[in-house]
């Protein structure tokens, strides 16, 4: 199985729950994951960066330029944004953590972190 991790393990729930198109739903979770992750990442953001085109290979460095990227392809900022109710986290978190996507994360992870971490996707995403 590839490494898909938390972002597509939400971002199924998500899809499935309020039909929203997968590939968005992705790109609105990834900061938040990426926040979520920072700590179990850095052995990867040397080649992330780089393929990037990165000067920096920082996690700070990495998040700004994807945050970005995504502000200019206009990609929304929050769950919200894209017709997720406020009231969904702990519907979507135990959902998500028995989606077999969960298990490949960089970071061992509770449903009560993945709540947290969809109810920051929720109100502040990037």
């Amino acid at each position: 199985m590839k490494g898909l991790g938390l972002v597509h393990a939400i971002s199924h729930m998500v899809g499935a729950e309020y039909d929203t198109h997968h590939g968005l739903t992705n790109a609105v979770l990834l900061p938040a994951v990426l926040r979520f992750n920072e700590n179990h990442i850095q052995n990867k953001l040397d080649g992330m960066a780089h393929a990037m085109g990165l000067a920096s290979t920082d996690f700070d460095a990495f998040y700004g330029a994807v945050c970005t990227l995504l502000d200019d392809l206009e990609i929304p900022r929050t769950l919200a944004d894209i017709g997720v109710p406020m009231n969904s986290a702990a519907s979507l978190a135990e959902k998500a953590h028995q989606d077999a996507a969960a298990a490949t994360n960089p970071r061992r992870v509770k449903v009560v972190e993945i709540q947290s971490l969809i109810e920051d996707a929720l109100s502040k995403g990037r």
